[in-house]
């Protein structure tokens, strides 16, 4: 159920799960509790408050339902608000149906504010369908006109959204090897993901494209230099644009100010008045700090190719972690020394087509797929240098 303007939508946790809202957990509620008439969703019960619930207020109705604990937590990164995954599944039903059920399957993550209509995915997509892949274009909560039914946007530290489509194609083919590909923002959400799943990722592979990794160094870049100053201040209008639609859902949030959102100028401007207010973050600094996927580039356990440009205005390459790229076995770093941010324009393709990073990334994806370095993964330093080696064993001819 959609809630009406001047509500918000809360979850309440059953028993075996819990809620994270505003830096707020709930456990050991008994099920089917809700301080209001609740709707039902696959994740959970949800309840409408026509004035936002404090943590007082939820301490005591969860007091009265025999919570035993209520206690304040760190801003939320893995739960999901449910946004209707039964429309996820009965969409996804409907298509591929040419390809055989072990084909394997491609997730595409664009850049801020991007989505599947991007030319930089469409490009991919199309070398990838024509390779036999199952492609899907993943558009984060309010982009590419996508719907928003909860207070939350997407954020550079929240991997839930990526954790369910991942979940979600491996269940219907659990036979099939999984890979993604993303790029800017979509990169550092895509690394973060895999540093937190570790060994246990779902994914075969993945590539990533223009990752900010440092998004404080790569904030001090959109303040101070031109292209930046530029870049900024365009993602933010964009960001406003994609806001407008669903601004009703967050009247009422703590500590949120509309008139901020509004005002909002640069991408840091919006990040203080939205995200780092529904992610429960205390300052927009302790959001890029934690947002970071150089904290969890150590820990990815899966073959993952990086492409970064040395002039990158926007990811800067004062910001790539190269000793920690270095000690990971299982992560390939390659730098152009010219190509800007996702301005890569090189290749068979150009300069109107699919950029030169394209086709190395496709035959990356076809040495996995095929075995090549597999073997020697976790072997130690030898590993990579292999499954490096197996690309480019296939340079030379597209897909």
């Amino acid at each position: 159920m959609r809630p009406k303007p001047g509500t918000i939508s809360c979850m309440v946790a059953s028993s075996d799960s819990y809620a994270r809202t505003w830096g707020m957990r709930l456990r050991s509620m008994r099920p089917g509790f809700s301080p209001s008439a609740p709707s039902s969703t696959s994740g959970g019960s949800f309840g409408l408050f026509a004035e936002p619930p404090t943590v007082a207020a939820f301490a005591a109705a969860g007091a009265a339902a025999g919570a035993t604990t209520v206690e304040v937590g760190p801003p939320y990164r893995r739960a999901i608000p449910d946004q209707g995954r039964t429309v996820l599944r009965r969409r996804l039903a409907q298509l591929w149906r040419e390809l055989p059920d072990d084909a394997p399957v491609l997730i595409l993550m664009s850049g801020i504010a991007g989505g599947s209509h991007d030319k930089y995915l469409k490009h991919f997509l199309r070398r990838a369908h024509r390779a036999g892949y199952r492609c899907v274009a993943m558009n984060c909560r309010g982009t590419a006109s996508s719907p928003l039914t909860t207070p939350q946007f997407y954020s550079a530290s929240f991997t839930g959204d990526i954790r369910a489509v991942v979940d979600e194609l491996h269940g219907r083919w659990p036979g099939a090897k999984l890979f993604a590909v993303g790029w800017s923002l979509g990169a550092n959400i895509l690394t973060n993901f895999l540093g937190e799943e570790g060994a246990d990722a779902k994914l075969t592979a993945a590539v990533a494209m223009c990752n900010p990794f440092d998004l404080q160094l790569c904030d001090d870049a959109l303040q101070n230099g031109f292209f930046g100053k530029v870049y900024s201040t365009t993602m933010a209008a964009n960001m406003g644009k994609l806001f407008e639609p669903h601004k009703h859902l967050f009247a009422g949030l703590p500590l949120y100010d509309q008139d901020l959102v509004f005002a909002a100028k640069t991408v840091r401007d919006f990040d203080e008045a939205v995200t780092r207010i529904t992610f429960g973050f205390p300052s927009v600094d302790a959001y890029y700090d934690a947002s970071s996927s150089r904290n969890k580039i150590a820990d990815v356990r899966i073959p993952l190719l990086v492409v970064q440009a040395k002039d990158d205005p926007i990811a800067v390459h004062a910001a790539v972690p190269h000793a920690e790229i270095r000690g990971n076995a299982h992560v390939i770093l390659l730098e152009t020394a010219t190509g800007g941010h996702l301005g890569w324009t090189a290749g068979a393709e150009a300069p109107f087509g699919s950029p030169w990073p394209d086709t190395g990334a496709m035959q990356f994806f076809e040495a996995i797929r095929a075995g090549v370095g597999v073997a020697a993964a976790g072997a130690g330093d030898g590993a990579a240098a292999a499954v490096g080696a197996g690309a480019a064993a296939g340079a030379g001819a597209d897909p």
